[in-house]
This record gives structure tokens, sequence and C-alpha cells, in this order.
């Protein structure tokens, strides 16, 4: 242990030394902030400004610090099963480079530490994890700009991220320790203040704490998958908003899985008011059965001006579940690869599967740059007598044997920002208190959960 601590020691140091003492690049910065969750290896999609941007550097390097606490309690619901209380510190440090060897050129290379400390119970060492990712390389990608014309285009080969739309149902999810890294080849055409269209062909890479991170068969179906799609923007079509449409599939033979989605998004924004619609349905084959499931998502806001333009906000989210499990249909809604966290719940205890969901929210900000977020939510199962209750992560909670009441529980959260230093520095605290319902109480222990974090991000 003392070794680990005095090797991430100098780690962080030298991680620490680069974030705050290299100089930023403009072009570094707009990519950061065009990515919705901070994630250094996402790759920009289409290069539709570049061309009025001034020549890259040849060399940028980049870095960041980020140290987060936990404290679970009741997360079992008061059972004696292993997590039903948990606290423990999570580190993660990246440093990357970027270098631009020709004019339409770009090579990116990202190396990642991630670890965990004070908690036994959590395995750290089984593969996928994220936890724990000692030392490892996080992204490695050559983007070419092959525009020719008028029409912008960018190939990108390697290790990379995807963040898709709202990020539903494809995101980097930078919240977990290690974060989601795709292998694969990706077509960027158009212009972002226009119209893109994104097309990639990639493998999910599965987190091996110990060893270099590889495509090894996890006996995880999502996680041994080949992941495809094609996803389309209109940035003018609708007026102070846009409009979207994809494909996605994901085949793992193995299992026998063949699921594709078909799907759209909606946002407009008129005056004070905004508003969102997203639909997707799906096709293919769940290991021997048939599978046919959907979506939906519907949202709208109201940003008050006068009270220091605080938002409020009202949300539904309905995936399907499966109604009969043995008619040879899966019907449970495929949820992909998802930014759950952000959408049902800071607790991560549901997904969008088997599952109705309401959501009202408040946003707001006051003196000394604090950014403040209260949101309630309820939680309903679609069908609680066929099928389960799933996590954050697609993993079954619970499964009910006996005729029971669909409504689970209410989760209401509480998170505080502040930004520093120009943004290189971003604190966070949150806390998150989950209220059991009848489903809970029917089914087996039923004590309500908390959930405190503080975090401390450092990058540049």
């Amino acid at each position: 242990m003392e070794s680990d601590m005095k090797r991430i020691g100098k780690f962080v140091f030298l991680t620490l030394l680069v974030a705050l003492a290299v100089p930023a690049s403009g072009a570094a910065q707009t990519a950061h902030a065009a990515s919705a969750t901070s994630g250094s290896a996402t790759v920009p999609s289409g290069n539709g400004s570049a061309q009025a941007a001034p020549p890259p550097k040849v060399f940028k390097v980049g870095a960041s610090v980020r140290l987060r606490t936990e404290i679970r309690n009741n997360f079992k619901f008061g059972s004696a099963a292993v997590g039903n209380d948990e606290q423990y510190l999570l580190t993660q440090f990246r440093v990357n480079l970027r270098w631009n060897p020709a004019t339409r050129a770009t090579v990116f290379v990202e190396i990642q530490d991630a670890r965990i400390f004070g908690e036994e119970g959590i395995d750290q060492v089984a593969t996928p994890n994220i936890f724990a990712d000692e030392l490892d390389l996080h992204g490695a990608y050559l983007q070419v700009d092959l525009s020719s014309g008028h029409l912008p285009v960018d190939l990108t080969v390697g290790r990379q991220k995807f963040n898709l739309g709202a990020q539903r149902l494809v995101s980097s999810l930078e919240w977990v320790n290690t974060a989601r890294v795709w292998d694969g080849i990706r077509l960027d055409l158009g212009r972002t203040d226009e119209r893109t269209l994104n097309v990639f062909a990639s493998k999910l890479v599965p987190v091996n704490p110990r060893e270099f991170n590889w495509h090894d068969l996890t006996g995880n179906r999502m996680f041994d998958s080949y992941f495809y799609g094609a996803y389309f923007t209109d940035f003018g079509l609708v007026l102070g908003g846009q409009l979207e449409a994809y494909w996605l599939f994901r085949h793992q033979s193995e299992a026998g899985d063949g699921v594709q989605t078909l799907g759209g998004r909606l946002t407009a924004t008129r005056d004070a008011w905004d508003a969102e619609l997203e639909a997707a349905v799906q096709f293919g084959t769940w290991g021997d059965e048939t599978h046919r499931g959907s979506m939906f998502h519907a949202a709208l806001g109201y940003t008050a001006i006068d009270l220091n333009a605080s938002r409020f906000g009202v949300v539904y989210n309905f995936g399907s579940g499966d109604g009969d499990p043995n008619d040879g249909t899966h019907a449970t809604f495929d949820n992909l690869y998802p930014l759950n966290h952000a959408f049902y719940g800071y607790m991560d205890f549901f997904a969008l599967q088997n599952l109705h969901n309401i959501e009202a929210t408040f946003n707001t900000s006051f003196g000394g740059g604090f950014a403040a977020e209260v949101a309630y939510q309820g939680f309903w199962l679609v069908h609680q007598n066929t099928d389960a209750w799933y996590n954050a992560g697609a993993g079954v909670v619970r499964q009910a044997t006996q005729d029971v009441a669909s409504h689970v529980g209410s989760e209401i959260d509480i998170i505080l920002r502040r930004s520093l230093w120009q943004e290189r520095v971003a604190l966070e605290a949150g806390y998150g208190r989950f209220l059991t319902g009848q489903y809970v109480r029917s089914t087996g222990p039923s004590t309500d959960a908390d959930f405190f974090y503080l975090q401390a991000k450092i990058s540049r």
C-alpha cells in the first residue's frame, strides 16, 4: 500500500505540474467546452469552424486531476448484504498530448490512472471495472481532415470517446472513475453550425485494472458487443433548436444479440421556454428471442430572467419493459451505453428500462459564482410483476415474485457547484435521499437510502 501511495503521489505531482504550468490553447479550450462530459479524449464532431481558426500549435499538453469521496448509506435498503454501507475515495489522473504533424492531421494520446481507496468490499481487479484502471492507455487516435470544397470531412481512427445527442443512449460516462472509450473508426461530415452526419464502427474497451485494456471476452454482453451507428443533426431546420435522427446497431454473436435502434430527437426554444422530445424503437434479436423495445422522453423548461436566470423544468421518461417473459419476445428496452447518472437520479438506482419516471428540476446561480441544482424524481415500473428493476448499469436490483405495487420510490438530489481560476478548478458537492415506495417494501428490506459526495477537479 505504501509503495502504491508513493507512485500515486509522484503521478499527482507531475499531473498538477502540467495542469497548472502549461499554457492553455484556445483550440483546446473550445474542444473542452463543447464536450458535455468534459472528456478530454472526446473527438470533435466535424470541423466546420476550423477553417476560420488560426493554424493549430504543433504540440499541446493537457492534464487533469479529479478526487471524489462518496458516502453511501443503506444502498441495499438496510439489508446485511455487502455494499449496504460504503465510504471510499476515488482518484483519477490524466495526462494527454495533442500533436499536429501536418496541417490536416492530428494525433491524440492520453494516459489515465484511476483508483479507489477505503472500501475493501468493492472488487478492484474485476474486468470490466468502473473504479480502477492502473496507468493505462485511455485515448489514442489519428484524425485526418479530408475536406474537399465546401464539405468538411474528418476521419478518426483509434481509441476515442462518443457522446451523441443528449447522451441518453451513447455517452463516455465521465462520472464513473474509469469512463468509457471505444476502439473504432469514425467519419464526420458537415458543418457544426448547419448539419452534420457522424458514422462509426467500434467496440467498447473493457477496463482491466491490472493489465492493458484490450478486447478479451468478459462475459458481459454490452462490453463484448460491436457497436455501429449513423447520427444526423440539423441545426437550422428548427428555429432556436435542432433536429436529430439516428440508427444504432449493437451486435454480439456469442450471445445472439443483434439490437437495432431507430430514433430521433428535437429541441426548441422560444423566448423563455425550452422543450425537448426524444423517441426510439428497437428491433432485432436478444439471445434466442426476438427483441422489440421503445423509449420516450419529453421535457419542458422555463427560464425566469428576473430571478437570476433560474430555470424550472419538468420531465417524463419511459423505457419499455417485458410484460410476458415466456412469449419468445424480449421487450425490455436496451439502454445501450448511456449517461443514466445525469437523468434518473444521482444515486444511480435506475436505467431507462421497464421504467416510468417523472422529474421536477430547479437550477439557479447566486453570489460568489455558485450554481445549484435541486431535483425531485418519482419512479414506477412498467411491468412490476413480470420484469425487473434495473439500476444505472443495467443490473437487476430486484425481481418481484408476487403481485406488487409499481411505485418503487422517489429521490431528491441537491447539487452545489463552483468554478475557480478561469474554470481550471471545479468544485462540486451533492446529497441524495431515496425514499422507498411500496414495491421496495413488498420485496425485501426497505430502509431509505442516503448519498453524499465531494468532488474537486483541476484541469488544463
